[in-house]
């Protein structure tokens, strides 16, 4: 197409424009496939609908896991901390690749190869095991990731059909759920072709909601019911901690339950039984998580180890972001200072130390609400609504964002399905899926337009407006939905909660 007088950048330009082309493509048909399916589709056609849809889910998962190019290098870093462990024995936390592995051919492609891993140590640990298998051959490696990254992908949808029928959801609803993840063109462009781990982290997720809800209808307050849950969920904060949302969440909820909360006086509440049960989860999280990080701290002292979580280059540098939008704005303008209104707000937003106080504060924000929801309705729809907007915060203020990480709230998205869905609820699935599409954009090149450092802006403003815009449009013009359930399979996990709840308050 020309845009530059150099031929391989113009060709590399025109091979960016054709897959974002052919994404949008992906997305419309999506879009029209999901109308379908949830409006015009006939109940009796959903058994052959839904078997479709797994066809097509694994014939394009085993395409784009047989395509030789590749979007991002990620499963090449993950295997080059896994050589770092397994093959050399090394601490990924403390070294680096290149300080140890330099002369590997892992470390050599790794573009991170000189900072310490940014993962928790239960995926450190399986990129370990996989190194002793494989050695240090990369051909292994980029299948074996992508095709872990595929398996992932398929049990993510059969899990989100296993929660909605669960919750006594109809054949169409659950099938509309199962396609919304299944389908999703950024799923499969980040799944069975990118292999990032996010995919895995969402599988730990799923199925500890899944426990969840089989711990709700047995009885949610009692330990040997809820320990599964606990358990699953905080392997997948091990994995990556931005699923942190999860536990608070659970645990907030485990609280509310044990409470009897809002049907028990305040006065007659069980508050020492409530302390019990949060003090003995909260202490079954650090166990858990103190016992996978002890082999790599230990010989180490406080300060070192605090200090390990800062040097991954996501703690301290910014991606896809406004503070990087603000930082390129900086470096086109060099002579702006922050002594005017507008030098003063683009440094601003181009620290890093502004952004995490913003992060930690919107978090603690979404966080208080959360919990003032759980206090008034301590059931499954609250911890699965809670961690789904808390981690859709953290991706709209956090300084670092890769359109991977909204595997997250695609996964979690279809849950709202299983649940009474108010209008709140309804902008929240509308800006997670539209926040699908335009995530892609942080793949597109705008060198061609020239527009004299202005690109990042652009491409940032595009990707961010839209899911906020289709999320304001749902909240205000969406149809009330009549609150009664669609297909009584199961008891209704409210009428459990109370009952539940009574008999707490009575002993």
């Amino acid at each position: 197409m020309h845009f530059t007088h150099s031929d391989p950048v113009a060709l590399y330009l025109t091979g960016n424009m054709e897959i974002l082309l052919l994404m949008a493509v992906a997305f419309v048909m999506y879009t029209l496939a999901a109308y379908f399916l949830a409006r015009r589709a006939q109940p009796e056609q959903m058994p052959a609908l839904r078997r479709w849809m797994w066809i097509g889910a694994i014939v394009a998962g085993l395409i784009f896991l047989l395509t030789p190019g590749m979007a991002s290098r990620d499963l090449f870093v993950y295997a080059d901390y896994g050589n770092l462990v397994g093959a050399h024995g090394a601490n990924p936390y403390f070294t680096t690749p290149s300080q140890v592995a330099h002369d590997d051919l892992l470390t050599r492609i790794d573009g991170w190869n000189t900072a310490p891993s940014a993962y928790g140590p239960v995926w450190v640990y399986l990129a370990g095991a996989l190194s002793l298998i494989f050695g240090n051959h990369l051909l292994a490696y980029f299948y074996i990731y992508r095709f872990l990254g595929l398996a992932c992908h398929l049990l993510n949808a059969l899990l989100i059909g296993l929660i909605l029928s669960k919750t006594g959801r109809s054949e169409r609803t659950v099938t509309v759920g199962m396609f919304l993840y299944a389908l999703n063109p950024l799923m499969l462009f980040e799944g069975p072709l990118g292999a990032h781990n996010d995919v895995f982290m969402s599988t730990l997720l799923l199925y500890g909601f899944f426990l969840c809800l089989r711990a709700d209808q047995r009885g949610f307050t009692q330990f040997k019911n809820y320990w599964p849950a606990l358990i699953v969920l905080t392997l997948s904060v091990l994995v990556k901690f931005t699923a942190i949302p999860a536990i608070l969440f659970f645990l907030l909820v485990l609280a509310a339950k044990t409470l009897g909360t809002p049907e028990t006086p305040v006065r007659e509440m069980p508050w020492l039984a409530a302390i019990k049960n949060v003090v003995i989860a909260g202490v079954v999280f650090v166990g858990i998580t103190v016992l996978a990080y002890l082999p790599f701290w230990i010989g180490h002292g406080v300060g070192e180890i605090l200090h390990s979580f800062g040097t991954p280059p996501s703690s301290s540098g910014a991606q896809n972001s406004l503070m990087r939008v603000a930082m390129n704005w900086l470096q086109v303008h060099p002579t702006i200072t922050s002594n005017t209104p507008v030098g003063f707000m683009a440094h601003a937003l181009a620290n890093r130390g502004f952004w995490s106080k913003v992060d930690i504060i919107a978090m603690g924000l979404a966080i208080l609400a959360g919990a003032w929801y759980v206090w008034r309705s301590p059931t499954m729809r609250t911890l699965v609504l809670g961690s789904l907007t808390t981690m859709t915060i953290i991706l709209l203020v956090t300084p670092w964002f890769y359109s991977w990480y909204v595997v997250w709230l695609v996964a979690l998205a279809p849950l709202t399905l299983a649940f009474v869905q108010g209008r709140l609820t309804k902008a929240l699935l509308a800006f997670c899926l539209v926040f699908s599409a335009s995530a892609l954009l942080t793949y597109m090149n705008l060198v061609f337009f020239r527009f004299g450092g202005y690109q990042l802006g652009i491409r940032y403003f595009l990707m961010i407006l839209p899911p906020i815009i289709a999320a304001i449009l749902v909240y205000f013009y969406a149809r009330p939905k009549n609150s009664q359930p669609e297909k009584a399979v199961i008891a209704d996990p409210t009428e459990s909660m109370t009952s539940e709840n009574a008999e707490i308050a009575t002993k």
